[in-house]
């Protein structure tokens, strides 16, 4: 018990509290802990999710997601059964996730064993920290989320990334019927169209409540985050490699589309509604239709503790960036 609140205690942070008694019964936890407090935390975290299919190591994200679900036993006992069937009775955060998903999708065509045994099969250990990383990225930057468990079972920009993820695989194994037909279930399911040939990095946040479309050429770069209403698309004039490129640490508002195969730098921002057809420097920050840039990030430390959407983009990618800023402004 004492090993466990002790790597709990550092997962959660600051404003993570845990408090299990002999029984392991008491638990409490904040709402929203921090894990980006200090890079010491974080870079545990990350070893112990590389490990895990290396040595069988303890998987202290699944651990906390356990708790929480105990947690909420106390005030809510009618949500045991869904709890223990989501939660409680897996192995892993991946048979866990995988449990939800295909019950969530299962149609009279593909049962829900069928749908499970092959995510199972398609995912691999790299998609595997790729879940870690979305989950951890829900859980920090959702106004809703509020916890792990939250966005582990009912977070459906998560659950579509899930798909996208196991389609993906689908589609390099040549598998293009069934990758299409993931494509179609998720985009009916979840509001979410996304190409299973699109390249999607890890620690992606993404908000499908007004619909999301990525095309087939898009890639998108780690930690960016997408919002509801986004368009990664084609101009409609050109074939082949045709979708835009996003680099990592971009914020893409609600609403905003950027069309045709072009750049998108690293730590940029596109503000709500704009339609985006150019080039987007590096840290700038671009609104209107055509989309223009208005400015550039200050790469100010307390700039990123202003908002959930970019408090990790500040612990993660502010020296790099400042770096690239500098160069800039030598030119």
């Amino acid at each position: 018990v004492r090993k466990l609140e002790v790597k709990l205690g550092s997962l959660a942070g600051n404003e993570g509290c845990i408090d299990l008694e002999d029984g392991g019964t008491t638990v409490g936890l904040a709402s929203r802990p921090r894990w980006f407090e200090s890079q010491a935390a974080w870079e545990e975290l990350m070893d112990s999710i590389h490990q895990l299919r290396e040595d069988g190591s303890e998987d202290p994200l699944w651990e906390l997601i356990k708790t929480e679900a105990l947690q909420s036993l106390g005030p809510e006992p009618q949500a045991g059964p869904q709890l223990y069937q989501g939660i409680l009775s897996k192995r892993s955060l991946l048979d866990a996730v995988v449990t939800v998903i295909s019950h969530e999708i299962e149609t009279e065509l593909i049962p829900a064993t069928s749908i499970k045994n092959v995510f199972l099969e398609m995912l691999t250990p790299e998609d595997e920290v790729f879940v870690h990383l979305d989950v951890v990225a829900v859980a920090m930057r959702s106004p809703s989320a509020g916890n792990v468990m939250t966005a582990t079972l009912f977070h459906r920009g998560f659950h579509a990334l899930v798909c996208y993820r196991v389609g993906h695989r689908l589609w390099q194994a040549g598998r293009t019927g069934l990758a299409y037909y993931m494509q179609s279930v998720v985009s009916r399911r979840f509001s979410a169209d996304i190409h299973p040939a699109a390249e999607i990095a890890g620690g992606i946040y993404l908000s499908t409540g007004g619909g999301v479309v990525i095309g087939e050429t898009a890639t998108v770069g780690q930690d960016t985050t997408i919002l509801q209403g986004v368009t990664l698309g084609g101009t409609g004039k050109e074939t082949g490699n045709r979708h835009p490129k996003v680099g990592k640490g971009v914020i893409l508002e609600v609403g905003a589309t950027v069309l045709g195969n072009i750049p998108v730098g690293d730590g940029s921002v596109i503000l709500a509604k704009s339609i985006v057809t150019k080039p987007v420097p590096p840290m700038a920050m671009v609104s209107g239709v055509p989309a223009k840039v208005q400015t550039y990030r200050t790469l100010d430390p307390e700039e990123f503790e202003e908002t959930d959407l970019e408090r990790h983009l500040g612990f993660k990618y502010l020296e790099e960036w400042q770096k690239t800023a500098q160069e800039r402004s030598d030119e």
